[in-house]
């Protein structure tokens, strides 16, 4: 991410250039906060699980698979206008996690929640379709704000400092 961050702070890159690192640098930050994208589960029925995309869960009488609740949690097929409505609603990020700049750290952050909030026992080590409680999406959907917030703060940290 320091590399991406490098060409938005050099007045001799191109707007190409800074338009594309942008891009990337939001979807990476994004990323990095999403816990399924810092783990992937083995057992011994199970030889990795792809960060929860060879898991299959029911939620509501409705299937997918445990990466794709995680992603659409917080909804990804709205309007703009929800979206500006929906980041309204998260909580403040913490401010002394806030200031971590490290990526690697933001990963095994991730790698921590996946481990206590993703892969709770309702995720068994039997084979899947996993029946998840109402309280399961519940609180997805609450460390996922969390984690969204934390994310926004970074990455604005992480401009901030690159346009100084």
């Amino acid at each position: 991410m320091r590399l991406l961050t490098s060409a938005l702070s050099d007045p001799n890159s191109s707007d190409d250039l800074k338009c594309n690192d942008l891009v990337w640098l939001l979807h990476l930050v994004g990323d990095a906060h999403q816990p399924l994208h810092a783990v992937s589960r083995f057992n011994h029925q199970l030889k990795g699980d792809q960060g929860g995309n060879a898991e299959l869960v029911n939620v509501r009488g409705a299937q997918s698979k445990l990466h794709a609740l995680w992603d659409g949690i917080l909804g990804d097929r709205g309007t703009a206008n929800a979206a500006v409505g929906a980041a309204s609603l998260l909580p403040p990020p913490d401010p002394v996690l806030a200031k971590v700049d490290d990526p690697e750290a933001w990963f095994k952050e991730s790698a921590a929640l996946a481990q206590q909030f993703v892969y709770t026992s309702e995720i068994g080590p039997d084979r899947h379709p996993y029946d998840l409680s109402a309280a399961y999406p519940v609180q997805a959907k609450a460390d996922s704000q969390t984690q969204v917030g934390l994310a926004g703060q970074r990455l604005a940290n992480l401009i901030n400092s690159a346009l100084k």
